[in-house]
């Protein structure tokens, strides 16, 4: 997960929740520490809560590792960038287009910025989509799954059985 703002902190939470292996990256070891402590304080919460245990908590945040370096996403099968801004997203994207392996597939979470340009600053168009969550992320069922004109079937695919396997609905 690249972004580790209230978007990305809760895309990160219902990832590492779900035992997937989420590794997190922001530019400034401050955002990483910053997103790392939004997940547990959300966890915190649902401890309060009765939800989970502080033995859960422990589990969920061994699957969350966070770096500034942009290389801890080199071999993750996907990759999903919450930014807003368009030219950081395609500058990101070619970025990453260049350090991810082939088979990745690179989601961005908008609502608004199309898809299809995004991808066109990759060598992988076919294989990038939005993936847009809504806010707060762990509450929120509903996931906007947003096909490029050059995103693949089986990239769409992908995406929604995970969004399924997390408990939203795509």
């Amino acid at each position: 997960v690249l972004g580790t703002g209230t978007m990305g902190a809760g895309i990160i939470q219902v990832l590492a929740q779900n035992g997937y292996e989420v590794v997190l990256r922001a530019r400034r070891q401050t955002s990483v520490d910053k997103g790392l402590a939004t997940v547990e304080k959300n966890l915190d919460r649902l401890i309060k809560k009765e939800k989970i245990t502080e033995a859960d908590k422990a589990e969920i945040m061994g699957r969350v590792h966070g770096s500034t370096d942009i290389s801890i996403v080199k071999d993750a099968d996907l990759i999903i960038e919450a930014t807003e801004d368009m030219e950081a997203k395609k500058a990101l994207f070619a970025e990453l287009d260049q350090l991810v392996k082939p088979e990745a597939i690179i989601a961005t979470n908008t609502s608004s910025l199309s898809i299809t340009e995004i991808a066109a600053a990759t060598g992988r168009p076919d294989k990038v989509i939005g993936m847009h969550f809504f806010n707060p992320v762990p509450a929120m069922k509903l996931v906007e799954i947003i096909q490029g004109l050059t995103t693949s079937d089986e990239t769409k695919a992908t995406v929604i059985e995970l969004a399924e396997k997390l408990g939203k609905t795509p």
